[in-house]
C-alpha cells in the first residue's frame, strides 16, 4: 500500500479551482501538440522514403538501400 494514499485520496475527491482546471486544461493541451508534432515528423519520413523506393521500382532503376 501507498504511504501517500490518504492524501491521494484527499486530492482525488476535493474540487478544484477554475485555475487549476484551466492550467491543467493549457498543460494537456501543450502536451497533445507536442506530441501531434512529433508523430508528422516521425510518420512523414518513412513516407516519404516508401513512396521514392516505390517511384524508382516503378520506374526500373535500381534502388540503393
Amino acid at each position: 500500500m501507498n504511504p501517500n494514499y490518504g492524501y491521494q485520496l484527499y486530492q482525488a475527491e476535493r474540487t478544484q479551482t477554475r485555475a487549476e482546471i484551466l492550467s491543467g486544461d493549457a498543460r494537456r493541451g501543450q502536451t497533445a501538440a507536442a506530441s501531434a508534432r512529433r508523430g508528422r515528423r516521425g510518420a512523414a519520413r518513412p513516407a516519404r522514403a516508401r513512396g521514392i523506393m516505390a517511384l524508382n521500382i516503378i520506374a526500373g532503376r535500381a534502388v540503393r538501400a
